[in-house]
């Protein structure tokens, strides 16, 4: 037992192994020096953190509180894949309705970031707790001028004429209210609730 107490405080005091004369002033020592002297550092950033933490308990919980929320909010920022996905769902989705009942700004926003996906148009920008993604003018490959200039590209003002979808927590929240009803047509009703195409609409299923 009085052999491993010698050996932690050894340790604790992160002094290190002891070198022979002729190896002392080398480039070993003065690596053993450094990582020591780290060492030392961080045990007593962690001191003063752990006091403070004693001291203020309700802020320590409310800064840890927001450390392990902003560190899931980058962990499940959405990728372009993610989208992609989501917009795949989202097809398979509209195609398992008719026409005739299929929401039209689900049907508008599907088929428009269809468009986009086929010409190269969308982007995405992240950063790190969310991530948006956006309509460009052009495709990257295009040798245009107005494609490479630096001083037509969009600017954060376009990004709100432009802005396709927000993700944060996983979910694409634009895309998902837009697909909330997507089997609701709400050209088929009118204000009072009665058919706008009784003979077409209300028809007996047997």
């Amino acid at each position: 037992m009085s052999v491993f107490r010698a050996s932690l405080s050894k340790f604790k005091s992160l002094k290190g192994p002891t070198f022979p004369e002729k190896l002392k002033g080398g480039r070993i020592e003065r690596w053993k020096n450094y990582w020591c002297g780290v060492g030392i550092d961080y045990r007593e950033a962690f001191r003063e953190v752990g006091g403070m933490s004693k001291r203020n308990p309700v802020k320590t919980s409310i800064y840890a509180t927001a450390a392990v929320f902003w560190g899931y909010c980058v962990k499940t920022n959405p990728t372009e894949l993610d989208y992609r996905i989501n917009f795949l769902h989202n097809g398979l989705d509209l195609i398992q309705v008719s026409d005739t009942v299929r929401n039209r700004g689900s049907d508008n926003l599907q088929n428009y970031v269809s468009k986009a996906f086929n010409a190269n148009l969308i982007r995405r920008t992240n950063f790190g707790v969310c991530s948006i993604m956006w309509v460009d003018d052009y495709a990257p490959e295009l040798g245009l001028f107005a494609a490479r200039c630096e001083y037509l590209k969009p600017g954060w003002g376009d990004l709100r004429y432009r802005l396709l979808d927000v993700g944060f927590l996983g979910r694409w929240w634009i895309s998902e209210r837009k697909m909330a009803e997507f089997d609701v047509n709400g050209d088929e009703w009118n204000t009072s609730g009665t058919a706008n195409n009784p003979d077409g609409q209300l028809k007996q299923m047997w």
